[in-house]
């Protein structure tokens, strides 16, 4: 019952990272992250009495979660504000890889050969889609440095491994405790986390970084709703004592097939009849690897 949980979150992600995208373009992403987590958070506030009877050590776990998250988000934000989404988004799959083998190392799940020739051929599409798209990376930018294009896939990249981080921890955590728990905590300790580090950017540039059409950003509410239900989802999911980390990290890259099509066609993304053969690459060693 588990994999039905899994599938329709990483459905949910796929709008979730569009509206994401389409709040960076009008607010700035640290504005954006601080006020979607409070709005997160008070939206599930009211399940105050069953996340305080948590012990200690699980709310430290979940600090350390949030933590890695919080990075997590802000290096994904500031690469897709950059980038295209038919780009970065089947990239993402290289957390199949990472969450293929910590499933394996860490939580002693067994893998079978032809599950080994579906991670080489997804680590094959994401080589041929980032080699294909050399000069297409930038959004209507022309004259950018290639210095500029590797710190974008770099941070794309370390939110992907921290994203996965955080993966772990979630398939650990939630064999224990509630799924209404881990939410509360998780939206309490980002919306401090990530208020603290815009007070600290609006700090250096020595005045409040937010204007009245940051506030009415209508796109920042939606994707802080979209989070919760999905990550409702995603948790109940988890749960389940039959869940497998690296089948689940598998079943999110469905989100990479909402961002790419229909943020491509929202964005007028250039290039995409081209990705789709190397992003069908990906999603045939997808299916290879749950076989």
């Amino acid at each position: 019952m588990w994999i039905p949980y899994i599938c329709i979150y990483a459905f949910l992600i796929g709008f979730f990272t569009i509206y994401r995208k389409k709040a960076v373009q009008i607010s700035n992403v640290h504005f954006t992250l601080a006020l979607s987590s409070i709005i997160g958070f008070l939206l599930i506030a009211w399940k105050y009495a069953e996340a305080v009877t948590l012990s200690w050590q699980y709310v430290l776990l979940i600090l350390l979660k949030s933590t890695i998250i919080s990075a997590s988000w802000t290096f994904e934000l500031l690469a897709i504000k950059e980038a295209y989404l038919s780009v970065l988004q089947p990239i993402s799959a290289i957390k199949v890889v990472f969450g293929f083998f910590a499933g394996m190392l860490i939580f002693n799940e067994s893998a079978t050969w032809t599950q080994f020739i579906g991670v080489f051929v997804v680590g094959i599409g994401i080589y041929l889609l980032r080699n294909n798209d050399k000069n297409n990376l930038f959004l209507q930018r022309k004259g950018e440095n290639r210095k500029k294009e590797r710190k974008i896939l770099t941070c794309f990249i370390l939110s992907c491994l921290f994203s996965e981080t955080s993966a772990i921890i979630d398939k650990f955590t939630l064999q224990t405790i509630t799924s209404t728990q881990m939410q509360w905590w998780f939206m309490l300790f980002c919306s401090i986390i990530l208020t603290f580090v815009f007070a600290v950017y609006c700090f250096k540039n020595k005045k409040f970084m937010a204007t009245k059409r940051d506030w009415q950003n209508i796109y920042i509410y939606t994707f802080a709703i979209i989070l919760i239900v999905a990550d409702q989802f995603l948790f109940r999911g988890l749960m389940d004592p039959h869940s497998k980390a690296s089948i689940a990290s598998i079943l999110k890259q469905i989100s990479l097939i909402v961002s790419v099509i229909f943020g491509a066609l929202i964005f007028k993304e250039k290039g995409l009849k081209n990705r789709l053969f190397y992003i069908a690459i990906i999603l045939i060693g997808i299916v290879i690897i749950l076989l």
